[in-house]
């Protein structure tokens, strides 16, 4: 069992670098970061967020998401505006021009993932689909436990 084990976490960590070097590719070519692109993909879900809510998603400290938001801002992209029920609350929302963006970003993402698996065949997609289901479940619950 234990080289089982350190198979599983090295096959993670391949799993883990390839998808990064992904993410950076897809980034680059929408001239954002990927930390930048994972923030903008929320907003294709739910069209405003407030500022501890994407800590939170996000797992990032207050001073990483006060970065990308900044840049984001900058780039015209999101505004930040206080909260009228509570003044303690900043909401962060899609500026007009971003929503195009959005739809363009999950339009090319779903045919990068399509590109990157037109070989496997349907019976290997059914497995890769429950083993990662099986992988998120099992991480989400050793997260939740910490």
């Amino acid at each position: 069992m234990p080289a089982e084990m350190e198979s599983i976490a090295d096959l993670i960590c391949e799993l883990t670098r390839n998808c990064n070097i992904k993410e950076e590719y897809f980034a680059a070519s929408f001239n954002l970061s990927p930390t930048e692109i994972k923030f903008l993909k929320l907003f294709a879900v739910k069209p405003q967020y407030t500022i501890k809510e994407l800590r939170e998603v996000l797992k990032l400290t207050p001073g990483r998401i006060t970065h990308i938001l900044t840049s984001l801002e900058a780039k015209n992209l999101i505004s930040r505006t206080l909260n009228l029920n509570d003044k303690r609350v900043i909401l962060v929302s899609l500026q007009p021009k971003a929503s195009p963006l959005i739809a363009n970003l999950k339009q090319n993402y779903n045919e990068l993932h399509k590109k990157i698996l037109q070989n496997v065949s349907q019976k290997e997609l059914e497995n890769i689909t429950s083993a990662l289901k099986t992988l998120n479940k099992v991480f989400s619950q050793w997260v939740n436990q910490k």
